[in-house]
């Protein structure tokens, strides 16, 4: 087999969590759904798969809902449409107008009714199994911001509780139909609301910092707590010692559990590492095991384990059982790693590095440390240690923990006064003993890696002024002896590691340079530019050897690969993947399986794997596929042989019916006529049209697709005069044995016999010419005959 890797497969994980509404899980954990911008997409948690993608109505979605047995899903858009899907059949089965666009919902606890808070202050009740309103409440001035239900079906203690953006807080009797509670304890809008599990306590919270518990009983305030912070949702929890308490969600990015009758705070989340980034909690969702699912405003979702927790303890850190990422976001670098190699390490517009499990691509674990988003990664030859480089102008190196199988982290190195904007860890050995670092500042710094964890490093080996504008990318070669560095200023540098002295300039591309790589089985490297081009470099002259052309916008990565035959896998901010060979120069592959920039790529086993990431977070894996293709092309060669010998053995025994459907089957348009002139001159049935009557019922009997496959064909042949005859029998075959109706019927056909008629038409007005011409001929020869007698 050719040692060049020619093509390859691919899967995607996609984001299906993108817009400002929140999302919405069954009571069970089981069946998440979440808005894409207009859509929404339905994923079971369960099997990460993705069930559903329900197309929008043009306009932004506000907010959607679940029943909590997961069966049916409520969906609102800015365009005042409620659509009712049912998630089992996977379809629409109710659409209605609302009077207003509604950004908050809720349903029962029996999954029989949904409520709706419009920006016009009415609160729609709708039942679910009927497909109708039951309730239209009005009394809110203005835009209903929270709600929450109690009771059950034909209960008298059947209620709904409802917040504005004004403060007001009201309690709705849906059994008489009627408000029976208003309240105006707060200064600002109302985001949470709830009431306990055995309804003795209401609980409201609001942006105003405070938190209030009432007893049901008469709906006054027990206690008012300052929570000093904006609350965006809140509720009781109940342990499985019965123990009852509530919480708050909001503005710093905790879930914050309080003792109902003091107000102290007994347990919390895992408090964030403070950054440049402003998260807060938009929504918390309790399942029926008690555990907590928080929604992040940066469409990341955190599952709070609570099942097993049988009582709190003061000061308690609420356990994180998994972290799910509705997106990532711009992805500006991606590298494999983990001892396996089978994680994900991206590099987001966010602080944390992210890893993603390919077995499980809806989850991820964040590593908090820098407090500003990340540039660039990169990973040691054994994938036990992660180096990162971020806009907070540090570094930091990560260390795998085998016992807790995580990345940790190790180092921090500071001393850049910009941001370090690429980064590079040494390559000779499986743990790295140096990385090289470059910044905004413009300089190259490299740095010992310390023996000791929790280190940090601020004197680095040497500084060196490397360009004149941003560095972008930094390599090392496979023997740590140089390392490469590319920039805006439209130049390559080659280093001498050991001394930090420049031994080479790689200068021809006309823009800036994005990236770079050392080629690890020759002396070559490559580059990637602004200027649409990759150039491959001699490390013994720093001579250009080739220039790659193809991409239609700026090159923003290349990997060299392939020990046995030199390749270049390229991407660009066409959105493109290109698959080169390095000895012809030419371009074996061009993927477009991206819709923006693609900022990151990176190669496994030598080309066996690869995998990009592009500025909307979509990752692609893609996987060398190019001995399935070759066995293919060979059995596909192989089937074509073996057909084209049958093909020829039916003509010769006349057996016109399977030669017909062989030749159709092929898909070959000479074949297939070239077996109707056959037949039709061998008149084997003179009572035919085409000579065989057995080859019309063969016809006659063609399914809707081989006939749409047979007019295709007899539309080509009909442009042509030579090809008209035939062409013209088999409509006159189908026309007298298929009635109109049922022609009609097949999708499609009817618009090429649209285009076929035409042609027709101008074949029988030659004919009828000629016709014409021919009885003036036998007039001239009769008027000469006459007068040569």
């Amino acid at each position: 087999m050719d040692s060049v890797r020619t093509t390859y497969i691919h899967k995607d994980i996609e984001p299906f969590y993108v817009g400002g509404a929140s999302a919405t899980i069954s009571s069970n954990g089981e069946i998440l759904a979440t808005p894409l911008n207009e859509d929404v997409i339905v994923t079971n948690l369960y099997t990460n798969e993705i069930l559903h993608k329900i197309e929008g109505d043009g306009e932004l979605i506000t907010n959607i809902v679940i029943t909590p047995d997961g069966t049916k899903l409520a969906i609102l858009s800015q365009s005042q449409q409620l659509r009712i899907f049912d998630v089992n059949q996977g379809e629409i089965i109710k659409s209605f107008k609302l009077p207003s666009p509604c950004y908050i919902s809720t349903a029962d606890i029996t999954s029989s009714l949904f409520a709706f808070g419009g920006s016009d202050g009415v609160i729609t009740v709708w039942d679910i199994e009927g497909g109708y309103v039951t309730h239209s409440l009005k009394g809110h001035g203005t835009t209903v911001c929270s709600l929450a239900f109690y009771g059950e079906l034909n209960s008298t203690e059947w209620k709904l509780a409802s917040g504005d953006i004004m403060g007001t807080v009201k309690i709705w009797d849906l059994v008489k139909r009627k408000c029976i509670v208003t309240s105006n304890e707060h200064n600002s809008a109302v985001r949470g609301v709830g009431f306990s599990e055995g309804g003795e306590y209401f609980m409201t919270g609001g942006r105003d910092d405070i938190a209030i518990i009432y007893n049901t009983k008469n709906y006054k305030p027990i206690n008012t707590y300052s929570i000093n912070e904006q609350i965006e949702c809140g509720g009781f929890l109940t342990l499985r010692n019965n123990k009852e308490y509530f919480y708050t969600a909001g503005a710093e990015n905790i879930l914050k559990v309080w003792n109902i009758h003091t107000g102290n705070l007994v347990a919390q989340s895992k408090t964030p590492f403070k950054t440049n980034e402003e998260l807060v909690i938009i929504d918390t969702i309790k399942l029926d095991n008690d555990d907590i699912i928080l929604i992040v405003s940066d469409q990341t979702l955190i599952h709070l384990n609570l099942q097993d927790t049988y009582d709190i303890e003061p000061g308690m850190e609420l356990p994180i059982a998994k972290r799910i990422a509705g997106n990532h976001g711009i992805i500006a670098d991606i590298r494999y790693v983990g001892p396996n190699f089978d994680l994900i390490a991206l590099a987001t517009n966010s602080p944390a590095l992210r890893i993603v499990d390919t077995t499980k691509p809806l989850e991820l674990k964040l590593y908090e440390g820098h407090k500003d988003l990340l540039n660039a990664l990169d990973v040691s030859t054994n994938g036990k240690w992660i180096a990162t480089a971020s806009k907070d102008n540090e570094a930091i190196l990560w260390k795998w923990d085998e016992e807790e199988e995580e990345f940790g982290l190790y180092a921090r190195f500071q001393g850049h006064a910009g941001s370090v904007s690429a980064i590079a860890l040494s390559r000779s050995d499986e743990s790295p003993k140096f990385l090289i670092t470059g910044s905004t500042d413009f300089t190259i710094k490299k740095w010992k890696i310390p023996s000791q964890a929790n280190t940090i490093v601020k004197t680095s080996d040497y500084t060196r002024r490397a360009h004149e504008k941003d560095i972008n990318s930094i390599d090392i070669s496979p023997n740590d002896e140089y390392f490469a560095s590319a920039s805006f200023d439209k130049l390559g540098k080659i280093w001498n590691t050991e001394s930090g002295e420049t031994i080479g300039v790689l200068k021809g591309h006309k823009r800036g340079l994005w990236d770079i790589n050392f080629y690890k089985f020759d002396k070559l490297i490559v580059t990637a530019s602004g200027d649409k081009t990759v150039k491959v470099w001699s490390l013994n002259d720093f001579t250009c050897l080739k220039t790659f052309e193809g991409h239609t916008n700026s090159v923003q990565r290349v990997k060299f690969f392939n020990r046995n035959s030199p390749q270049l896998l390229s991407t660009g901010a066409d959105g493109l993947v290109k698959l080169w060979d390095y000895k012809s120069g030419e371009t074996i592959k061009t993927f477009d399986n991206h819709d923006n920039r693609i900022w990151s790529i990176d190669i496994k086993e030598d080309g066996a794997e690869f995998v990009t990431a592009d500025a909307d977070g979509k990752i692609s894996q893609w996987e060398d596929n190019t001995e399935e293709e070759i066995r293919q092309k060979e059995q596909n060669q192989k089937l074509k042989v073996e057909q084209e010998q049958s093909l020829s053995n039916y003509i010769n025994s006349k057996d016109w019916p399977n030669a017909f459907l062989l030749a159709l089957t092929l898909d070959h348009s000479m074949r297939l006529y070239n077996v109707l002139r056959s037949c039709i001159e061998t008149n084997d049935d003179p009572s035919s049209t085409i000579g065989s009557k057995v080859l019309e019922s063969t016809i006659i009997s063609l399914s809707d697709e081989q006939l749409i496959r047979l007019f295709t064909k007899v539309r080509d042949w009909n442009v042509n005069f030579k090809y008209f005859e035939i062409s013209q029998k088999l409509i006159s075959v189908v026309i007298s044995n298929i009635e109109d109706e049922k022609l009609a019927e097949i999708k499609g056909l009817m618009k090429i016999i649209d285009s076929i008629i035409p042609y027709s038409e101008r074949h029988f007005t030659r004919i009828d010419d000629l016709i014409e011409q021919s009885y003036i001929l036998d007039y001239a020869v009769e008027q000469m005959n006459k007068s040569i007698a």
